[in-house]
């Protein structure tokens, strides 16, 4: 080994390790970065552990800026220095002497600039945390008064507040009551719509707002609606954001109102009085905001921003607008047909066909190369909706140029001196330290508030000693100016905290210096002397895991129980834990998926096929309950339509017919990973360790080398046709030349090759007509 300092994802290091290509010992450091996210059940604790099985001599230094992450966080302070073996935290706030004193001698010139929102946005405002007000104080009022005690309406406007609240009620999460559970996620909404009201043009917002009230409209199965719509709070609400939209004149007409983001207006004068300085020091200008479809919008309304003082963004809000009448008529078009008996199917096929349009039309070339949402001009618009006046500007700088001649993309494109541009940039956190040393801004424009952005200001000035000037944009007496001090007390707070953490910490050591393990690591590791009959073995037991797998804990819980893990690309199961004894393991959430596509039979059958032994392992969440009634909170409920059967959603049913199909599947319920390991320990017992090499080649076909025998891209595209499985694509592989002679195939041949079935679908799909 040449030595050289070596930067590799945790996934990648951990495989790398336990097959020996790294020589661990060898090593003569190691630094992890975001030491927030070490837990007991992660990557990183696995790395580390063999590290220091294996190095006694290495250093290993960790760093993390989450703070409060690690103040309140699920990983606190001291469960983060005993998976990394330190003993040794140094903790660096921005208060601290040493560096208020560098950073104070080169602080940016920061020039604070408070917008007042508009009297529509204030009402809304108001109106948002009453009804906040009202929901916590239900809450508080239903069983789970002790778990949510402490939230406020100001904890409720945090980031993580759908996190937070999610994995305090997850044990218990099945024992609420429908009604409980919609009152939790009512918070989520209106902290979501509290959030779009500062964030959103005034035309988005109401369409959103409308979207809410379409998914409590009499939803079929829906068994309790939201409480605050009921409110007269919320009156107010889809009142002032409708007039910010139109409103109705004293003639009875109605009338374009189209409210302006009052920011929009302050950018424009902020770039205005850049511009005159620029002139003199040429410099790119920055603009950084806190989401994507801001930045996007920002690039679209200063690509078109009008002459009018008065009125600068009204191309961009005539052009929203006129996407807003467009899913009107699409909304109305669908409930039309909705009604229409039988027609479901060929609503599905009308639907796949226009999003394959849409699709098509978005990859064509358009000027500026700014992303613009196509628009299909249909009937009239939506009745009681004011209509665009034939002038109103529509957005010209996005008209799509399909016709252009290929000569004409030279005036658009070339190099552009980076003291003459404006970019606009959404926070990305530590990747936002490289945009700063690339672009060497002078003028910083903050949109949305940041503080740990301010913090790389800081930090990039002092390095280059740069000047630099920040404008910083806020609403006043707003919730975002309430969420970016409420920012910056938990900031201090999290360092307060972690500063008593660490004069009052105590991290149990060992004889030799080393943290001690935990209760759960001293179980697994006292699993190993059960293998054999309580036997001292001479070699540990292995366990052959796929390396998908790595993405999961279980491989880390089985290596802490003495196990040794080999990694292995694995055709057929997720485990092989003997020579005849094969494991598929299923989250709760891959469990439905897979049965519901079919794939979980697929690799049934391969298990069946290939071991004595097959094994179905449906592993939950240690932090949830051990319970199917779980099912309905899966992420994969959010796509199910009101049209499903209830016998497609049983679970429990398919389960019974899976193992009618393959009488010698077992099935295996665990509650979390650390009972997993527990239980593939009990059945190593008396079984013969496996061979990785064999495990390896289970699934192959014998005749064939492998897969890189043929070229990769059209195996992968055979395999992910209908009809094509593990098994039967080698045949195709072996006895047709290309995918172009299989096109040509009669269905006679094809069905001689993979089946009567199989075949068929097959042929379907190759002689489908394009939609």
């Amino acid at each position: 080994m040449a030595g050289g300092i070596l930067s590799v994802t945790s996934r990648i290091l951990i495989v790398d390790m336990l097959a020996k290509r790294i020589p661990t010992s060898l090593i003569t450091g190691m630094v992890v970065l975001h030491a927030e996210r070490v837990s007991p059940t992660s990557i990183e604790a696995f790395i580390l552990r063999i590290y220091r099985q294996e190095n006694q001599d290495g250093f290993l230094k960790a760093f993390s800026s989450h703070a409060e992450h690690l103040a309140s966080g699920n990983t606190t302070l001291q469960t983060v220095m005993g998976q990394l073996r330190l003993r040794t935290v140094d903790i660096w706030p921005r208060f601290h002497q040493s560096i208020d004193r560098d950073l104070g001698q080169h602080r940016a010139d920061v020039i604070e600039l408070h917008q007042p929102p508009t009297p529509s946005m204030r009402a809304i405002q108001s109106a948002i945390v009453e009804c906040l007000e009202a929901t916590l104080a239900e809450v508080r009022r239903s069983k789970l008064a002790e778990e949510v005690d402490e939230f406020s309406v100001e904890s409720v406007m945090h980031r993580a507040f759908d996190v937070t609240v999610r994995r305090q009620l997850d044990p218990v999460w099945h024992r609420l009551a429908p009604s409980t559970k919609q009152l939790v996620a009512d918070l989520g909404t209106l902290r979501t719509v509290l959030h779009y009201l500062i964030s959103y043009d005034a035309v988005s917002f109401h369409t959103y707002l409308e979207t809410i009230l379409a998914t409590n409209a009499g939803e079929p199965g829906r068994q309790r609606q939201s409480a605050w719509l009921l409110s007269d709070a919320s009156n107010i609400v889809f009142r002032e954001a409708q007039r910010r939209v139109w409103h109705e004149t004293s003639e009875g007409t109605t009338e374009l109102t189209l409210e302006e983001p009052p920011k929009w207006k302050l950018l424009l004068d902020v770039l205005d009085e850049v511009e005159q300085e620029v002139h003199l020091r040429p410099s790119p200008i920055l603009i950084m905001t806190d989401a994507e479809r801001t930045s996007a919008q920002l690039r679209s309304f200063l690509s078109s921003a009008d002459e009018d003082e008065e009125h600068p963004g009204r191309p961009v809000m005539a052009a929203t607008f006129a996407e807003y009448l467009q899913w009107k008529q699409s909304v109305q078009a669908f409930q039309r047909t909705k009604e229409t008996p039988g027609a479901d199917e060929a609503l599905s096929e009308a639907l796949q066909r226009k999003s394959a349009r849409s699709s098509a039309l978005k990859r064509r070339r358009i000027r500026g190369g700014m992303a613009m949402p196509v628009h299909t001009h249909g009937d009239a618009a939506p009745q009681n909706l004011p209509e665009l006046p034939p002038d109103a500007p529509r957005a010209q700088p996005w008209e799509l140029k399909s016709d252009e001649p290929e000569e004409t993309l030279e005036d658009y494109f070339g190099l552009v001196d980076l003291g003459n541009i404006v970019v606009i940039h959404t926070y990305r956190g530590e990747e936002d330290d490289s945009l700063l040393q690339e672009l060497r801004p002078r003028y910083v424009i903050m949109y949305d508030p940041s503080p740990s952005f301010v913090r790389q200001v800081e930090v990039y000035r002092t390095i280059h000693r740069a000047e630099v000037q920040v404008y910083f944009m806020l609403y006043t007496d707003s919730v975002e100016e309430q969420m970016y001090l409420a920012q910056l007390r938990r900031e201090k707070d999290a360092f307060e905290r972690l500063i008593r953490q660490k004069a009052t910490m105590a991290i149990p050591l060992t004889v030799d210096g080393k943290p001690e393990e935990d209760a759960d690591q001293r179980m697994l590791r006292n699993l190993s002397s059960r293998v054999a009959g309580g036997s001292q073995t001479l070699q540990p037991p292995s366990v052959v895991v796929d390396m998908r797998e790595f993405r999961s804990s279980l491989p880390s819980l089985l290596h802490a129980a003495g196990m040794r893990v080999i990694p292995c690309t694995l055709q057929v199961g997720d485990y092989v834990i003997a020579s005849d004894m094969c494991v598929e393991r299923k989250s709760l959430t891959d469990l439905v998926q897979s049965l519901n596509s079919g794939r979980l039979y697929t690799q049934c059958e391969a298990m069946s096929i290939h071991y004595q032994h097959p094994i179905l392992l449906i592993e939950f969440d240690q932090d949830r309950a051990f319970t199917l009634e779980a099912l309905g909170e899966a992420k994969h409920a959010k796509t199910i339509t009101a049209r499903t059967s209830a016998t497609e959603l049983d679970v429990q049913s398919k389960l019974v017919l899976l193992t009618l199909s393959f009488p010698r599947l077992r099935l295996i319920w665990s509650s979390s990973p650390y009972a997993t390991a527990e239980i593939f320990s009990d059945l190593k017992q008396n079984h013969d360790e496996p061979d990785a090499g064999a495990a390896a080649a289970i699934g192959m076909d014998d005749d064939v080398v492998g897969e890189h025998t043929f070229h990769l891209t059209p195996v992968d595209m055979l395999r992910a046709m209908p009809g094509v499985t593990a098994k039967n694509y080698v045949y195709l592989t072996n006895h047709v030349e290309s995918i172009q002679a299989l096109c040509a195939m009669p269905l006679a041949a094809i069905q001689e090759l993979i089946g009567s079935e199989p075949g068929k679908k097959l042929h379907a799909f190759l002689h489908a007509a394009a939609t």
